[in-house]
C-alpha cells in the first residue's frame, strides 16, 4: 500500500471524524439550548438529507476538475464545520455546522473512493474498498468516544474536540500536496458517461441498499441510541455512551480485516443478517434492563457493519468503469444517506406519539424485514468491467 493511498485514507478519516464529534454532545446541547428531542433529531437528520443534495452536486465535479481539488475542498468544509460548532449558540448554528459537515462528506464521498482505486498500483478494488471502509468506520467510533470523554473531563467540552479536529484538518490539507492527480484521459475526454445495465445495475442497487441499511444501524449509535441508553437503561454518562459507539466502530474495521477474503455477496449478506440479529438484541435489552445485552448487540452491530459495508463498497468498486467512478461513488453515498435519514426522521416523529422504544421498535422491524429480503435478492456473481461475461455496457 503506497503513501498516496494512506494519505487519502487519512483525509477520509479526518472528514468523517468531524461529522461525528458532536454525537455524544447532542443531549448536552439540547439542555444547554433548551431544545426539544425532536429538534435535536432534526439537527442530526438534516445532515444525511442535506448530504444527498451535496453528493448530487459533486457527482461529476471530480471528473471535471480532478480528485485532489475536491478532496481539498472537502477538508476545508470539514474545518469550517468545526469552527461553527465551536462557536454554536443555538440550534440554528448546529444546523449550519451540520450542513458544513454534509458538504465535506459530499466532496470526500465523490472523490475519495475513486482516488483510492486509481492510486493503488494494482488497481485493487477490494483493497481500495478496505481502506475507505476502515477509515470511515474507525472515524465514526473514535469521534464520539473522544468527545464523550472530553465532555466529562475537559473544561471546555463544546470547544476542545473541534480545536483538535482543526489541527487534523490542517495536517490532512497539507498532506494532499503529496498526492498525485489521478483523473485520467478517458475521464476527461469521455463524451458519453458509461451507465450500468443488467446484472451490474442490479448489483449496484443491491450494494447501495445494503450500505444504507447497515449505515442506518451504525448511525443509531451516534444519534438515537445515546438517548435510548440514557433514558431507558439509566446510563447517562456521555463517556459511556461514546464507549458503546466505540464498540461498534472498533469491531467494524476488525470484521473488515478478517473478512477481506470472502466474496462481496457473502460479506454483504452477512452484514444484512447481522443487522437483524443486532436490532433484536438492542431492543431486547430494554425489557431485560440489561446493558450487557445492549453491549452484545453493539458487538454484533459492529461486525454486521464492517462486513456489510466492505461487501457493498467493494461491489460498487467492482462494477464501476473508470469514466463513471466519481458519479457512481456519489450516487452510492447519496442513496446510503437517504436510507439513513428517512428512518431516523421517522423515529423522531413517532417518538412524540408513542415513545422512543415503540418508535424505534416499529422502524427497526421494517428495516429488518427489508434487510432479509435484500439478503435473498443480492446477485450471485458480478465480474469486473471489461471481463467477457460482465453485464456492463456504455451507451
Amino acid at each position: 500500500m503506497n503513501r498516496s493511498v494512506l494519505i487519502v485514507g487519512f483525509v477520509l478519516f479526518v472528514a468523517m471524524l468531524g461529522s461525528n464529534l458532536p454525537a455524544p454532545l447532542y443531549e448536552l446541547y439540547r439542555v444547554r439550548f433548551g431544545a426539544s428531542t425532536f429538534a435535536m433529531t432534526v439537527v442530526f437528520a438534516a445532515y444525511p438529507l442535506a448530504l444527498v443534495a451535496t453528493l448530487i452536486g459533486f457527482a461529476r465535479l471530480p471528473d471535471a476538475i480532478g480528485r485532489r481539488p475536491v478532496l481539498a475542498f472537502g477538508i476545508a468544509a470539514a474545518a469550517l464545520g468545526s469552527i461553527v460548532f465551536a462557536f454554536a449558540n443555538g440550534v440554528p448554528a448546529l444546523l449550519a455546522a451540520r450542513l458544513c459537515s454534509a458538504v465535506a462528506i459530499g466532496a470526500i464521498g465523490a472523490a475519495g473512493p475513486p482516488a483510492l482505486v486509481e492510486l493503488d498500483a494494482a488497481q485493487d478494488r477490494r483493497r481500495a474498498a478496505l481502506v475507505a471502509t476502515f477509515a470511515l468506520s474507525l472515524a465514526c467510533g473514535v469521534a464520539p468516544f473522544v468527545s464523550g470523554v472530553l465532555a466529562v473531563t475537559a473544561p471546555s467540552p463544546f470547544v476542545l474536540p473541534y480545536v483538535l479536529h482543526l489541527v487534523l484538518c490542517a495536517l490532512a490539507a497539507a498532506s494532499l500536496a503529496l498526492v498525485p492527480e489521478t483523473r485520467s484521459a478517458v475521464v476527461r475526454d469521455a463524451a458519453v458517461a458509461p451507465r450500468l445495465t443488467g446484472l451490474a445495475r442490479r448489483a449496484f442497487i443491491g450494494a447501495t441498499l445494503t450500505s444504507g441499511i447497515i449505515w442506518w444501524l451504525a448511525s443509531l449509535f451516534v444519534s438515537i441510541l445515546p438517548a435510548f441508553v440514557g433514558t431507558l437503561l439509566g446510563a447517562r454518562s456521555p463517556a459511556l455512551q461514546g464507549g458503546l459507539a466505540l464498540i461498534v466502530f472498533v469491531v467494524s474495521p476488525l470484521a473488515q480485516t478478517f473478512g477481506r477474503g470472502i466474496s462481496d455477496r457473502v460479506a454483504a449478506r452477512a452484514g444484512l443478517i447481522g443487522t437483524v440479529v443486532a436490532l433484536a438484541a438492542l431492543l431486547g435489552a430494554v425489557p431485560a434492563r440489561s446493558l450487557a445485552l445492549f453491549a452484545l448487540g453493539s458487538v454484533v452491530a459492529g461486525a454486521a457493519h464492517g462486513l456489510g459495508y466492505l461487501g457493498a463498497q467493494s461491489l460498487v468498486n467492482r462494477v464501476s468503469p473508470p469514466a463513471a467512478r466519481a458519479r457512481l461513488s456519489a450516487t452510492f453515498y447519496a442513496m446510503t444517506y437517504v436510507c439513513i435519514g428517512v428512518p431516523i426522521l421517522a423515529v423522531g416523529a413517532l417518538t412524540s406519539h408513542v415513545g422512543l422504544y415503540v418508535a424505534l421498535a416499529a422502524v427497526a422491524t421494517v428495516v429488518a424485514l427489508a434487510a432479509l429480503v435484500l439478503a435473498a435478492a443480492l446477485p450471485r456473481a458480478v465480474r469486473l468491467p471489461g471481463e467477457a461475461a460482465v453485464n456492463l455496457t456504455v451507451r
